[in-house]
Order: C-alpha cells, then sequence, then structure tokens
C-alpha cells in the first residue's frame, strides 16, 4: 500500500477493503501483512467479477435493490467505493488495443445500459469511483483544461458523471498549444481564492498548491527587461537566443546595453554591429506579435462580452422572442466580431478562435468542463510517492449519475448517441453545418440542423450563427440533443447497420488508442 493509499484508507475507514489483484504473488511481502492480520478489513480477490460475486461473500452487504429494473433507473449506492489503478500495460481485448484506463471508462457507460445487470459494474447501483492515472497515459481524456483537448470519451463522461481532479502533478497546465488562454486559468484562481478564503474546508496546504500559469509571451510588452524579468509562458525557440544575445551586449557593447536595455529601439541605420541587428530583429518580431495578439485579445473579449449579452437577452425574455430591434442589433455585433476574426493572419486567428472557444465553456451554466466545476485546486503530488519513485499520478474522483438515461431511454437512441459520438469525435474543430455533413447528407442539412433542440439558444451553448459556432465548444447534452435528432432523422442508417459498422459492440466504444476521442 503506497502513501496515498493507506492515507484514504485511514480517512475512509471502510468496513471491508477488497484488493483486487490478479498477481498476488508478486506482492506478498506487502499486502499479506494486510490480508492476513488480526481482525483485518482486507479481502483479496483475483478480478473484479469475483469482488462482486454474492456467492463469495467479499463484501460487507449487497444492495441489490439499488440497481436498475425496467421503469427504474439505478440508485446512487453510498455503501460502495471503488478504488482503480490503471499504472499498467496496453491491454488487447475483443477488437481493443490500448490503456487499460480508456478500456475501463468505456465499459463504464456500457454497464450504465447494460440490461444484463449480473455482469454490470452498476449492479448493486451506481458507485463512486476514485481512479489513479498514471503521468504517461494523461488525465487530459477524462478532465481536459481547454476544450482543444476534448475527445469523444471526454464528452461521454460529461454526460454520464461528474469528475473531480482531486490529486495531479505539478504543472498540469501543459504547454502552451495544449492549454487554455492563462487570463482563464487566472479567472478561476481568483474566484477559487476567494472561496477558500470564505469556506476554510476547502483550503489546502502551500506544499500542496500547483502555481498558476505564467501570462502568454505575447501579452507582455516585450521589452529586454521584461523578457529577461518577467515570468512568462512561451514555446517560441528564439527566447534562449535573445537572452544570450542580451548577455552578449551587457559584456561585449554596454554603452549599448545601458541606452537600450529597456526597449527603446534607434533607428535601422544606428545599428553598427551584427550583435545589434540582430537583437534589433528578435525585438521587433516580439513587438509585433505583441500588437498583434493585443488586437486579438481585444476581439476575444467582444465576443465574450456578446454571447454574455446574448444570454442575459434570452432570459430577461423569458421563454418569448426576442425584441426584433434588439435582435438585430445582437445579430450585427455577432457579424462584426466574426468577420475581425477571419480578418487575422493564421496565427491570431486560430488563437482566437480557440480562446472564444475556451471562455463559451467556462461561462456556461454549470460550465462545460470538469475542471471548470472544480471547488478548490487539486493536490500536488511529489517525487517518490509512488512505485516506482520517478512515478508521477493524478486522482480522479468519479460519481456517475443517471440523467443520461432518461434522455437515451430507448435502446434505438443509445444506439444513436453512440454512432453520433463516433462519427463527430474526428471533426470537432469544424463548424456545426460542416460537422453536420458527416452525418447527413449535404442537401439535408439545413433540415436536420433545424430539428436539433436548443442549436440556436445561446443559454443552452448554441448560437444564432451556426457556421461560428464549432463542435468542440458545445456541452455535452447538446450532443445528446443532436443523437435524439438524429434518431428522429427519417433518412438516417437503420440502427442494426449502425450496430453493425461498430468495431465492437460488446466494448461499446472499442477502438485503437489513437483514436478513441
Amino acid at each position: 500500500m503506497g502513501l496515498w493509499s493507506k492515507a484514504l484508507h485511514q480517512i475512509l475507514q471502510p468496513r471491508r477493503h477488497v484488493l483486487v489483484e490478479p498477481e498476488l504473488k508478486q506482492y506478498t511481502d506487502s499486502l499479506g501483512p494486510l490480508l492476513h492480520g488480526a481482525g483485518s478489513r482486507y479481502r483479496h480477490a483475483t478480478n473484479l467479477e469475483e469482488a462482486f460475486d454474492s456467492e463469495k461473500g467479499l463484501l460487507s452487504e449487497y444492495a441489490t435493490g439499488k440497481a436498475a429494473s425496467p421503469g427504474k433507473l439505478p440508485e446512487f449506492n453510498e455503501s460502495l467505493l471503488m478504488t482503480v489503478n490503471f499504472s499498467s500495460r496496453r491491454v488487447s481485448q475483443g477488437a481493443y488495443f490500448g490503456s487499460l484506463g480508456k478500456k475501463f471508462f468505456d465499459d463504464l457507460f456500457f454497464s450504465l445500459f447494460s440490461n444484463q445487470a449480473g455482469r454490470s459494474l452498476f449492479r448493486y447501483g451506481l458507485i463512486r469511483i476514485l481512479a489513479w492515472i498514471p503521468e504517461e497515459m494523461g488525465k487530459e481524456p477524462f478532465v481536459p483544461r481547454t476544450v482543444y483537448r476534448r475527445f469523444k470519451q471526454t464528452i461521454i463522461l460529461e454526460a454520464m458523471a461528474d469528475i473531480t481532479e482531486v490529486a495531479g502533478v505539478p504543472g498540469g497546465f501543459g504547454t502552451t498549444r495544449y492549454r487554455r488562454w492563462p487570463e482563464l486559468e487566472l479567472e478561476e484562481h481568483a474566484a477559487i481564492n476567494a472561496r477558500t478564503r470564505e469556506n476554510p474546508a476547502l483550503q489546502i496546504p502551500k506544499s500542496r498548491q500547483d502555481k498558476p500559469p505564467a501570462p502568454d509571451l505575447r501579452s507582455i510588452n516585450p521589452t529586454p527587461h521584461n523578457l529577461k524579468n518577467l515570468p512568462f509562458s512561451t514555446d517560441a525557440l528564439w527566447i534562449p537566443d535573445f537572452l544570450r544575445i542580451l548577455e552578449r551586449l551587457k559584456k561585449e557593447e554596454p554603452a549599448f546595453y545601458r541606452t537600450h536595455a529597456h526597449g527603446r529601439i534607434p533607428g535601422e541605420m544606428r545599428y553598427k554591429t551584427p550583435l545589434q541587428r540582430q537583437w534589433a530583429a528578435y525585438l521587433r518580431e516580439a513587438s509585433t506579435k505583441h500588437r498583434t495578439h493585443m488586437r486579438a485579445v481585444e476581439v476575444v473579449n467582444e465576443g465574450r462580452q456578446l454571447i454574455s449579452d446574448w444570454k442575459a437577452a434570452v432570459q430577461d425574455a423569458h421563454g418569448q422572442p426576442l425584441d426584433p430591434a434588439l435582435e438585430q442589433q445582437l445579430r450585427r455585433r455577432g457579424d462584426e466580431n466574426h468577420q475581425k476574426i477571419q480578418a487575422m493572419f493564421e496565427t491570431n486567428r486560430i488563437w482566437a478562435q480557440k480562446a472564444l472557444d475556451d471562455c463559451r465553456a467556462a461561462d456556461m451554466s454549470p460550465p462545460i468542463l470538469f475542471w471548470s466545476r472544480r471547488e478548490t485546486n487539486p493536490l500536488i503530488v511529489r517525487d517518490g510517492e509512488f512505485e516506482p519513485s520517478s512515478r508521477h499520478m493524478a486522482l480522479l474522483d468519479v460519481v456517475p449519475h443517471s440523467n443520461l438515461l432518461t434522455k437515451l431511454d430507448t435502446h434505438d437512441k443509445m444506439v444513436c448517441f453512440r454512432h453520433v459520438m463516433a462519427t463527430l469525435s474526428n471533426c470537432l474543430s469544424y463548424s456545426i453545418p460542416q460537422a453536420a455533413k458527416m452525418l447527413v447528407h449535404d442537401a439535408g442539412v439545413e433540415d436536420f440542423l433545424k430539428t436539433i433542440h436548443g442549436i440556436h439558444d445561446p443559454t443552452m451553448g448554441g448560437w444564432y450563427g451556426l457556421t461560428q459556432l464549432r463542435l468542440r465548444a458545445l456541452p455535452a447534452d447538446m450532443f445528446v440533443e443532436i443523437a435524439l435528432a438524429y434518431e428522429r432523422w427519417p433518412f438516417r442508417p437503420r440502427t442494426e447497420t449502425m450496430l453493425l459498422a461498430a468495431p465492437d459492440s460488446q466494448a461499446t466504444y472499442s477502438a485503437e488508442e489513437d483514436n478513441i476521442k
């Protein structure tokens, strides 16, 4: 038992702790004393099926009344808690080859809809799960910090569970490419700090706190002094070279350095040495990127304010159509904002689209991403707390719910949801009309979109102009609405055809690991 496992056991004080370990002999030295001690609460099972088998009597109670039955949704079983560790090699089962963690969460979805209660993970009702995710496997498919890193499995989990990152690796914000706009992280960081000041129960030790991300390099005024002394994040390869040149100027040309160290750039003809010209070229490039980036930030903030204003107008209308003049004004603002984004050069345009999508996700009620729903920040794990000592792991708290079952209440609806997710997961960066072409014939796209409930309602994650709205910014509930519209669509494939086209109906979402999105 590791440090964290012991701490969890001491906090939870379970009546029975069943250790599921197929290779018990390999861990006899560490698990033997736990299993054979006087009055031990520990029991051993070779596999999960054995642990659940009532004839084995390993659990202290078997709450059969919590499971789903015809006409009855499964209830949450507070007497059971499952902890799982996914630090193992890839598994091969049927058509699936990939990580154990992704396979487990695939099967979790299958269990939610399984009619074979004796095989379901939820045979005794919905149960809470604590999942250890190794750093090399990555937690992004489950709790991404940007919509840019949402995958098929992410959206499915958003629809069927609540997930909290309890512990994680330090510096979990990732590279600038795979993280969201730092301003959003800092907003949430400030909100969490305010909550923890009001509620001491949410406070965590400073030694277990992660630092908030540094600002984007392009957001700071790129004077030599700022580039050398202020914290920032960037993937730009020229920064180390620029700092080396700055140090050389300080030593080799101190007069020039003293004059221009704070960013006063002389005219082109004043550069007398190759070192000065190289220094100035880097600084001009940084200044240009700073100016264009700050214009993009302004456009994103305008778009974010527009979305907020439109939501407020819809809510104030209380289900009635918007005032035509007000709607026309909002549409005009939306068109202007979209045109500004489209007019940007590619780098800034892609950044602005990603930033605006993350703003949409963060400003939804509730926020789309689990990360934005957190009440406090995760605890930071340290070196030496796992085996081997160099390993870092994240701990996820997974609480399934039955909301999805209330909407996907027939077999056809569930199959359509599965088909829609498998199809659309390959084009999450597409606009809604572009993505719809993956489901229906081009000629029917416009008619199909009209049947999706709430697709134009910003309070539900929709938008007036669907060409401006990307699939990755939709809440999980809207993906369910798309699936329901697809189930009603008269020209969709037959249910049997969709089932046969799936890689592995028993694994529900089995596929090559790189395609699990």
